[in-house]
């Protein structure tokens, strides 16, 4: 089995860091984005994607069931998985930016015009033309002008403190409100088979990625909705480390914001692909691993109790037995196999270059 170009994993996390959803973003805006993502994915999706197994009774109920079992990144082997980066140095000089400015804080009160550069694409294009019309009012507003400037007053050691609680509810929410199942795009791996089969006892299912309709969201055809899927299938990102600073920003000042009004939130969300970049980041230490990642839930909606992620279905395509699965084991898994009418395999060893290789059963 062949692997994707190395060079593909790049181009995508380049694609991703061009591309921002803001919230504010038109229907229209959203779905051109996504398509382009969709596009890219199309065009270099491999044929099929490998799953590593283990011998153990969730694992025979989701092959029984037709569904895929998913692991949150807070209990994922790698220590760091979905690990983000914050400058809190720059979330904090940003904030201490606005202090002097009660004007420019007045007007994210009512998501106004006269924002900064960081924060243009955060508000709708229809609320700033109404605050633009209304800009010499506010600017008279004392009680908009009092509580700009206790904003202004979050300086110093309170302000880094509140960026770091920012910074780790941030952190908290992306490993603990997602799910995720590792694939990868080999079955011959000598190290996977090892390290996720239970040392060649297990087994292995591939899946149809086609099969999998793992896309962005697009548009349903009647209602002319948005549809939004439950997960998504992309590759690691080896090497990179999601930057988060502009999202803490953003979080940071919603919470500064809500402390001195009722309304709940004054800047709208800077980009809608935030969790699904987050997951994608591994260290470098796992490339051999060439792991693509089924994500979900999607959306932000969706509350850390949701059973959601037990939506997750997904039919193999083949099995194959590793080459030092017991006969009892063997017996089991091929009768559920047989059943389902999957193309059954033995992965034999071949001493001779110290791999292991497919047979046909």
């Amino acid at each position: 089995m062949s692997s994707i170009k190395e060079d593909y994993r790049q181009e995508l996390s380049k694609l991703l860091r061009e591309t921002k959803i803001p919230e504010s973003d038109s229907k229209k805006q959203k779905l051109a984005k996504y398509s382009a993502l969709n596009g890219y994915i199309t065009k270099n999706m491999p044929k099929s994607l490998f799953r590593y197994r283990e011998y153990a009774p969730h694992n025979l109920k989701a092959l029984r069931d037709g569904s895929i079992p998913v692991t949150k990144p807070s209990e994922m082997g790698d220590i760091f998985d979905s690990q983000i980066v914050v400058d809190i140095e720059r979330v904090v000089a940003e904030i201490k930016g606005l202090e002097n400015n009660s004007d420019t804080i007045a007007n994210y009160f009512y998501e106004g015009n006269t924002i900064p550069d960081f924060a243009l694409n955060m508000v709708s294009r229809n609320v700033r033309r109404v605050v633009s019309k209304n800009h010499r009012l506010m600017k008279k507003n004392i009680w908009l002008r009092a509580n700009a400037k206790k904003i202004g007053g979050y300086v110093g050691d309170n302000l880094t403190k509140y960026a770091n609680e920012e910074r780790d509810k941030s952190f908290d929410i992306l490993r603990k409100t997602g799910y995720i199942a590792c694939f990868c795009e080999d079955v011959n791996g000598v190290t996977m088979w090892d390290r996720f089969a239970e040392k060649h006892t297990g087994y292995a299912l591939e899946y149809d990625f086609e099969a999998l309709n793992a896309r962005f969201p697009t548009i349903e055809l009647t209602g002319n909705r948005i549809k939004q899927p439950n997960y998504i299938v992309l590759p690691a990102i080896y090497g990179e480390i999601y930057d988060s600073t502009e999202l803490v920003f953003v979080s940071l000042l919603n919470r500064l914001l809500r402390e001195h009004s009722n309304k709940d939130t004054y800047i709208k969300h800077p980009d809608e692909l935030c969790r699904i970049k987050g997951y994608l980041h591994k260290s470098r230490d796992y490339e051999s691993e060439a792991e693509w990642r089924l994500i979900t839930p999607m959306l932000n909606s969706v509350s850390p109790e949701s059973d959601l992620y037990s939506r997750v279905s997904g039919v193999p395509t083949a099995i194959y037995y590793g080459a030092k699965i017991a006969d009892d084991v063997f017996r089991e898994l091929d009768e559920i196999a047989v059943s389902k009418g999957l193309r059954r395999y033995r992965m034999e060893t071949n001493p001779s270059n110290a791999s292991v290789v497919a047979v046909s059963l």
